[in-house]
């Protein structure tokens, strides 16, 4: 008869398990690796919201650029002889170009005014011909400050500001306006109905527009050449 015999293992003890203080290491080793990734992520999603700002400011500015140098190729200047220098009293050119500044909330922001045939019909409006176009910067309600675009036909009528013109750009923090003259030198004012600037509008006008929120301003800088403009007779 046979009979199996079962040895017992011997030199077999209690089971082992975690001590309380490889415990608190092993959740505190945890915790220093979830904030360190969640950390990344906070990093990356700013990092991403950033770019996306600033991918929508340059959009806005490069519209912005690309409207002024539109409106600016159609200028439209009163030329030699048909052009005669005002007299005391005399009514100013109606197609005249003035560039200056206004104060806009303690800061000063440049100005542009011209004749142009580049109008835009709002509101369905049909007619076409010769408008006088305005570049101003004004504050909207919330206290951010916008660059408007007021454009009349003409008879052009007394210029005021109006929310009715629509914006050409928001957020913006700077605007000045250069004007190149005949020897290459740029001038910050014009005003071709007056004899600083011998009765003569300028070559080309430079472009400063920095757009943004004050801790990420972003300038942008261009410049125009006029393909229409009124030489000096002297």
């Amino acid at each position: 008869m046979n009979r199996t015999s079962h040895a017992k293992p011997t030199g077999s003890g209690p089971a082992k398990g975690f001590t309380l203080l490889e415990i608190m290491v092993a959740i505190f080793i945890f915790a220093v690796v979830i904030t360190t990734v969640f950390g990344s992520f906070r990093t990356v999603f700013s990092s991403a919201d950033a770019v996306g700002g600033d991918v929508a400011v340059f959009e806005a500015a490069r519209n912005c650029l690309g409207r002024m140098a539109t409106d600016l190729a159609a200028l439209q200047v009163t030329h030699h002889p048909r052009y005669a220098q005002p007299e005391f009293n005399d009514p100013q050119d109606p197609y005249r170009l003035i560039g200056d500044a206004t104060e806009v909330a303690g800061n000063s922001f440049g100005r542009l005014r011209f004749a142009s045939v580049a109008h835009l019909a709002l509101n369905r409006d049909p007619r076409i011909g010769v408008c006088r176009i305005v570049y101003y910067v004004q504050p909207k309600n919330d206290d951010a400050l916008v660059l408007r675009r007021a454009d009349h036909l003409y008879p052009f009528p007394e210029f005021e500001e109006s929310e009715d013109d629509p914006i050409l750009c928001d957020r913006i923090l700077a605007l000045a306006f250069g004007y190149l003259n005949a020897e290459g030198e740029m001038e910050e004012r014009w005003d071709s109905e007056s004899a600083d600037t011998d009765y003569v509008t300028p070559r080309a006008i430079e472009v400063r527009l920095t757009v943004g929120t004050p801790d990420r301003p972003q300038t942008f800088t261009t410049r125009i050449p006029l393909y229409a403009f009124r030489e000096s007779t002297e």
